[in-house]
């Protein structure tokens, strides 16, 4: 199973740590979507760990306006699956 965990630091100097799964990186897919941002590596990694966060932590408020009072953002994963290689690399 997929999990992700992480910590939200806000600019008022408070901290929030969150847990979530799979769901979180589905909101990260759709916001990449609507936003033209290319679906996985292609978006932009801090952008991705905050549109997760903001799930996970289920903020009411928009996006833009939280992610305007966040200072740092922490995210780790576990679960992920092994990075496969390409098989015809070096042919």
């Amino acid at each position: 199973m997929l999990t992700f965990r992480g910590k939200v630091a806000y600019a008022d100097g408070s901290e929030v740590e969150f847990e979530t799964g799979t769901a979180a990186l589905a909101a990260y897919e759709l916001y990449a979507m609507r936003n033209g941002f290319p679906v996985g590596e292609g978006m932009p990694p801090t952008v991705g760990a905050l549109v997760m966060a903001h799930h996970a932590l289920g903020i009411e408020e928009g996006f833009d306006v939280w992610r305007h009072k966040v200072a740092g953002i922490e995210l780790e994963a576990d679960g992920l699956p092994p990075t496969l290689t390409d098989p015809t690399a070096g042919s």
